[in-house]
């Protein structure tokens, strides 16, 4: 059946101990007994497969609309690995059950843009998980403040990204505001909060050749883990988007084949990428390695990958020390492609290794019969960068002519030296 909440209300005990299951978010049941009612979840273990049950709030402190955003919150836990009476155990004792974190409002309000057909609910989904979770994600929305919200895009703006930042803080009155209409909240805690300024400059930041050899040797004594450091350098390295690589687990590494597996989950485009790895990302890599077997490849302060919004307090805090004009993560990726460029490597290489999804869709062509994955291609564009980095790091790089394997590569006529 699909639970009500006048059924939840009205449902008596027999006298033993009954569980009513409920059709529209599987899993979910309320267990009716002479004592109480209590909401709990049938799941499968990741562990061993088998199934099992938990319980994670009483009725009717905790609302039908509540215990579904619980649900749905501890299957994203089980799609992770996650065993779900453990994330229970997990969730903070600052929410009382009656309450929704932000989190829970969010599975909610996905859920509900899925069932109407809205194609944006996987972008808005990317954002809630790298922008907005991280900062804000368990506090109850009936708690919220507007310096809350604006903790969120202080962060985005922090690391120079603008134009994101306006996109999550119109994201976020859309969730909010549409929680008002469904009655999860009274007020709307961001009713005549204000948002970044509507127009945002494009980024032109790209570091010249001698201030990433500064940048590179000077993360040694920066304020920062030794991973952000590594996953710093490694994005550098590879032109990936460091919300991407800060994600990366040991299970997404080939390292005999020098490739990182990039799944479609965690992909901006919703697409698998396969990034071919340079000796020099290799070296960063096998260091970040080093000294910890967690499945993180970048982990944080609590073993899980490193979030955005770490790396963008590091970046920040290490601004002053490092000696550099005003810079941010996503200017090491525009600073890679900016290089490759200057080294010959074609605009359609260089996108490809920037997994942009206009470089193979945006013909008929491309996006429907070519389905080569041009990974030959990247990892020559990507190995020749490599090349080039590892040069202007070593203090060796004056020339900046590609290798003699790029020019056959790419078509390119020798250049005479100076003599």
């Amino acid at each position: 059946m699909k639970l009500t909440d006048r059924f939840c209300s009205g449902v008596k005990s027999t006298g033993a101990q009954v569980d009513y299951y409920d059709e529209q978010e599987a899993g979910l049941f309320l267990r009716v007994s002479a004592q109480r009612k209590a909401w709990g979840l049938l799941f499968t273990r990741p562990s061993d497969g088998k199934r099992a049950r938990t319980t994670f709030g009483s009725y009717p402190s905790m609302t039908l609309a509540a215990a579904r955003g619980r649900v749905i919150e501890l299957r994203s836990g089980l799609d992770e690995g996650q065993d779900a009476s453990a994330k229970v155990r997990e969730i903070k004792s600052g929410v009382s059950d009656g309450e929704l974190t932000l989190k829970q409002l969010g599975a909610l309000f996905l859920a509900d843009r899925r069932q109407r057909g809205r194609r944006t609910a996987d972008e808005m989904e990317r954002a809630l998980k790298i922008d907005i979770y991280p900062v804000i994600g368990s506090i109850a929305v009936q708690k919220l403040k507007r310096i809350d919200l604006s903790r969120v895009t202080d962060l985005i703006k922090q690391r120079g990204s603008t134009v994101q930042a306006n996109r999550v803080a119109a994201l976020l009155k859309t969730l909010l505001a549409w929680s008002v209409d469904q009655g999860h909240l009274e007020t709307d805690p961001g009713y005549r909060w204000k948002p970044p300024s509507e127009i945002a400059p494009p980024r032109e930041r790209a570091l010249s050749a001698s201030e990433i050899k500064q940048l590179w040797h000077g993360l040694e004594q920066a304020d920062m883990s030794r991973w952000t450091v590594e996953l710093l350098r490694f994005c550098l390295a590879t032109a990936c988007r460091q919300g991407e690589a800060g994600g990366m687990l040991r299970s997404e590494l080939d390292l005999e084949q020098g490739v990182w597996h990039l799944p479609a989950s965690r992909s901006k485009n919703k697409r698998p990428h396969s990034v071919p790895l340079s000796p020099l990302a290799l070296d960063v890599l096998n260091r970040a390695l080093t000294g910890h077997e967690l499945p993180a490849v970048f982990p944080g302060a609590r073993g899980t990958p490193i979030t955005n919004s770490a790396v963008s307090r590091a970046v920040q805090r290490s601004q002053k020390s490092l000696g550099l004009a005003q810079w941010t993560s996503h200017d090491l990726r525009r600073s890679a492609a900016t290089h490759m460029a200057e080294l010959g490597i074609s605009p359609f290489d260089i996108g490809l290794c920037l997994n942009h999804i206009s470089t193979t869709q945006k013909s008929i062509t491309t996006s429907t019969y070519v389905k080569y994955t041009f990974d030959k291609e990247k990892r020559a564009a990507l190995s020749l960068w490599g090349e080039r980095l590892a040069a202007i790091v070593a203090g060796d790089a004056a020339d900046i002519l590609p290798l003699n394997s790029a020019r056959r590569r790419y078509g390119l006529k020798r250049k005479a030296r100076a003599a």
